[in-house]
């Protein structure tokens, strides 16, 4: 490293005594071995990992107490480090504080750069007993940011420059405490074809200053604002032109965006690039409809995965997924899921996590192998599902017992404001269910099931869900469909709050199944042309009790009102996405 200072040798007096030296322990030379290193870490979710120094790297020792070090240069041969002055634990015992450098170190060292980048420092820090084993374990002392360019921007980049408000000016050899110092050279990269230029920053808060000259020799300015950095972890900042919106955009951004979700790298792509944070939260946008070939939706990964399993990893969707009221059409769901139980375009939502604005469109389910816990959408909800619209949408093959649910196989979270419609079960199976097969401590609330075709279900089912247990429905209605079911539930075990659900005049069956009383009066209520509410009312019903009990009952959600449509007698009102990213 440039600007290496090379300290006189310290001799260390000894103290001089009248000793025994029948008592006297020998000094025990060491071995100390350890080369792991901490990659470095994310905000999001990722899979961890680690790596080796290679074999030939030097570093810079320093300890004090049980063991005198002061800058010891020492080489790594693949099991141990070495040199030429191997340290000893001392006679007497005590504890050592230990600080290893690799590179190496020394003290008043001020020069940490190399052609304006800040050189990647590790450390390896601990406090070992007398004579205990040294292991070193190293990780970063400094922080890393990665700046992607969209495509658009990037093309038009010649050169980029950054500047940090701070830089490094030194480090403690005994603590890694860093000095700073304002920064006065700005750091310049030229234009790669990736759209990728990543550095290391002093771990600190700072902000960034970012000048882009671009290919027609114009010059553009902006800064990142002043953002508490840490050491040993990464982050992504994306740049773009300002005309250019955050979000999903075509089928690529899509599939990138599943594989990131989840931790995965994906090229040089960013999830920042897909949407924007709000305090804690992240929400990602879906900015056009979407249409998916047969090979374009194999790539696509499953978002979120969720186990039951006790030694599988779970990484389930807690951040906010807002389409927009757009579309993702003809998506099909062929792959292995790979062991996690719950599977649909999300295996699991979390608590946290939100899912809205979204439609899904002649989309097929074939998978008969892997999983009985599917959905369409979600295989368990434990957040929030809104104005989400499920349409012209197939169940081509699945497990014969299967808990397969359109919107969601298992709901512990919210479902509001979501349509099912024209939903076709093509291959036999136990159940059919147009929203959730179970609804277990979940809400169920201002939703719709039309034209489904569940006949090939065996053991007929509940087109709002097929069990529900502590949970609430209300105000939801059917209309159109067909197949030997219940019109609300099978099954009502427990505690359950059904109310101001609406079924067709021509079903025969009861609305909920096993034996289920409903006390209200408007709990569970016909309608047609020979009903007090008819179709043409039926929308006004449906307002009704949006702007009374659902205003009232839960404040903190927000329902949609209803119209009469074309051919239904109720459909949602869409919502206005022109402010978009609101």
């Amino acid at each position: 490293m440039k600007g290496k200072i090379i300290l006189p040798l310290l001799l260390i007096p000894l103290a001089i005594g009248c000793t025994d030296e029948s008592t006297q322990q020998p000094q025990s030379p060491l071995a100390i071995q350890g080369a792991e290193i901490t990659h470095f870490l994310s905000s999001l979710p990722s899979r961890a990992s680690e790596s080796t120094i290679p074999i030939g790297s030097t570093l810079t020792l320093y300890s004090q107490g049980g063991i005198q070090a002061e800058a010891l240069e020492l080489s790594y041969n693949g099991s141990t480090w070495e040199g030429d002055f191997q340290p000893k634990w001392e006679t007497t015992p005590q504890k050592a504080k230990v600080t290893a450098f690799c590179p190496p170190l020394y003290r008043n060292q001020s020069d940490f750069y190399s052609n304006g980048k800040l050189c990647d420092q590790l450390m390896a820090k601990k406090e070992y007993a007398y004579q205990d084993r040294i292991i070193l374990s190293f990780r970063h002392l400094f922080a890393q940011i990665h700046f992607t360019t969209s495509p658009k921007l990037n093309q038009r980049l010649n050169q980029i420059e950054f500047i940090p408000s701070v830089s490094v000016a030194g480090i403690s050899p005994e603590s890694g405490t860093i000095t700073y110092q304002p920064t006065a050279t700005p750091l310049c990269m030229e234009q790669n074809k990736e759209g990728d230029y990543t550095f290391l920053l002093p771990p600190t808060t700072l902000s960034i200053r970012i000048r882009i000259h671009t290919s027609s020799g114009t010059t553009h300015e902006s800064i990142l604002e002043a953002y508490p950095f840490q050491a040993g972890y990464t982050y992504t900042c994306p740049l773009k032109l300002s005309d250019e919106n955050l979000g999903i955009s075509t089928v690529e951004d899509f599939i990138a965006f599943t594989h990131l979700i989840n931790g995965e790298s994906y090229g040089n792509r960013s999830l920042e690039e897909f949407g924007e944070r709000t305090g804690e939260t992240m929400t990602y946008y879906l900015n056009e409809d979407l249409t998916f070939t047969e090979e374009e939706s194999a790539q696509v990964q499953m978002i979120g995965e969720y186990s039951s399993s006790v030694s599988a990893e779970e990484r389930p969707f807690s951040e906010v997924f807002d389409g927009q009221g757009h579309k993702l059409s003809n998506l099909r769901f062929e792959k292995p899921v790979d062991g996690f139980i719950y599977s649909g375009l999300f295996s699991g939502i979390a608590a946290t996590g939100v899912v809205r604005n979204l439609t899904l469109d002649q989309a097929v389910y074939n998978n008969p192998d892997d999983t009985d816990r599917a959905a369409f959408l979600a295989g368990i909800n434990k957040g929030r599902i809104d104005n989400c619209r499920l349409q012209d949408c197939t169940i081509e093959n699945i497990d014969k017992n299967s808990d397969f649910g359109s919107i969601a196989s298992r709901n512990e979270g919210v479902i509001i404001n979501c349509h099912v419609d024209n939903v076709y079960l093509k291959k036999e199976t136990s159940y059919g269910n147009g929203i959730a097969r179970y609804n277990t401590n979940g809400k169920i609330m201002n939703c719709a099931v039309t034209n489904c075709n569940f006949k090939k279900a065996r053991n007929r089912g509940g087109l709002i869900c097929n069990k529900t247990q502590n949970g609430e429905i209300q105000n939801c209605y059917l209309k159109g469909n067909t197949g030997n079911y219940y019109a609300i539930s099978l099954q009502a075990t427990a505690p359950n709050v059904i109310r101001c659900c609406f079924y067709p005049q021509t079903d025969t069956k009861a609305p909920v199944g096993n034996n289920y009383v409903s006390a209200p009066s408007d709990s569970l209520m016909k309608y047609g042309s020979l009903q007090p509410i008819t179709e043409e009312i039926l929308p006004h019903i449906l307002n009704q009790w949006v702007l009374d009990s659902g205003t009232r009952l839960f404040p903190e959600l927000s329902f949609s009102l209803w119209k009469q449509g074309e051919t239904l007698p109720a459909v949602l009102v869409p919502h206005n996405f022109s402010k978009n990213k609101k």
